[in-house]
């Protein structure tokens, strides 16, 4: 007999948790929190306000030996992701892990042998296939002959993450913490891993990826540190092929050009009271809006300023200055606003798999470990200063 709702319990509620999978979770009629875990005490009396678990706990282990608990997210640093992956599959759970999976070949071996052995299922959190505009590509790509030439493009100027203050991140490699979002979504997209791969790029982390395909096709993907605005779009994706491209810009914008039967696309934000406005307007107000609402608190004291459109007379104009006007005074957590990434969809068809006990479509413990295999090989094209072979076991 199928349950009708999942039990999820909560390893870690830092920042990213607070804005995604919690409210998901709170949201959804068919999970149920059952409880949060974290070593921060004012955080977890704050979520204990706001999402009513039946309880929280400094001590992660009183979740993975709760019965209750069907489903143990983790949203820890990337350090505890293959440890708490095993106990919590060696404890028969459901687990859903943000990325990278681990941080060495060897704890890759160890995630691996757990789900092998573990009535749970594992899921890595590569939210870029759950998404919408991802997701519409692919549709239009079933159309197109191969080889496909991707471009992607992930700009984070002066990304909080590498700043020489952040002793966690600063010495970690961007391929891997973040850059894995990318190489998982190459293998998605194309099917199947490259035969070939290079790097070249600055110490800084400033780098260039060209992944080779047997079929001809290509993925390149310029991946920045400390190059580039904030205030431009962070990941932009263009597709090329024999009969038509695609550009896709921030997850909001898609742009299909001579597809028979194909249109121009616009995609709402999650959880935006704005998305009317941003589904009339498009892909200017959307920018001009961030800039307005989000970026200026965060990026003025380094003396940036928010974008400025090229037309004058913007359509949208008065309605920008009324929303402006309106939530200037709010929080700033209240005013950020997430493009669509496929958070809440990946998220959700995970938990209802979990509770119907079918099999998910998301990454799995394999998926984490292609992610990162490409990402320790690109370390080593980079060292060696040329391409090499790929393979993985």
């Amino acid at each position: 007999m199928k349950k009708k709702f999942v039990n999820a319990g909560f390893i870690g509620a830092g920042s990213f948790i607070s804005a995604h999978h919690l409210p998901t979770s709170h949201e959804a009629e068919f999970i149920h929190i059952r409880a949060i875990s974290d070593l921060n005490k004012e955080l977890l009396d704050a979520h204990a306000e706001k999402y009513s678990p039946d309880y929280t706990a400094s001590d992660y282990r009183q979740l993975l030996d709760d019965p209750e608990i069907d489903l143990v997210v983790i949203g820890t640093r990337q350090d505890t992701h293959a440890q708490l992956i095993v106990e919590a599959l060696d404890a028969g759970k459901w687990v859903w892990c943000e990325k990278p999976m681990c941080d060495t070949p060897e704890e890759e071996a160890a995630v691996i042998a757990a789900e092998k052995r573990s009535k749970g299922k594992l899921a890595i959190g590569f939210n870029r296939r759950f998404a919408p505009a991802v997701t519409k590509s692919l549709e239009i790509l079933q159309k197109l002959p191969r080889p496909w030439i991707i471009n992607y493009r992930l700009q984070t100027n002066d990304y909080y993450k590498n700043m020489k203050h952040d002793t966690f991140y600063h010495h970690r490699a961007h391929i891997i913490y973040e850059g894995c979002h990318m190489l998982d979504l190459a293998c998605f997209i194309f099917g199947t891993v490259p035969q070939r791969l290079f790097m070249s790029g600055t110490e800084d982390e400033n780098d260039i990826v060209i992944l080779e395909y047997a079929d001809g096709s290509r993925f390149v993907l310029t991946i920045t540190s400390q190059a580039g605005a904030p205030l431009l779009e962070k990941e932009m994706m263009e597709i090329f092929t024999r009969d038509g491209a695609l550009s896709m810009r921030e997850f909001v914008e898609l742009r299909v050009r001579s597809v028979a039967g194909e249109k121009d696309y616009i995609f709402p934000a999650e959880r935006c009271k704005f998305n009317e406005q941003i589904l009339r307007w498009g892909y200017p107000f959307w920018e001009v809006l961030r800039s307005r609402l989000v970026e200026p608190d965060a990026k003025r004291s380094r003396g940036l300023v928010p974008v400025m459109p090229a037309m004058e007379d913007m359509p949208f104009a008065s309605e920008l200055a009324r929303i402006a006007e309106a939530e200037k005074d709010a929080p700033w957590q209240e005013r950020n606003i997430f493009c669509d990434k496929g958070w809440k969809d990946a998220f959700c068809h995970f938990a209802k798999a979990c509770m119907e006990n079918t099999v998910p479509r998301t990454a799995n413990g394999t998926d984490g470990k292609i992610a990162s295999d490409l990402g320790f090989a690109l370390l080593e094209s980079k060292k060696l200063g040329m391409p090499i072979k790929f393979t993985t076991k």
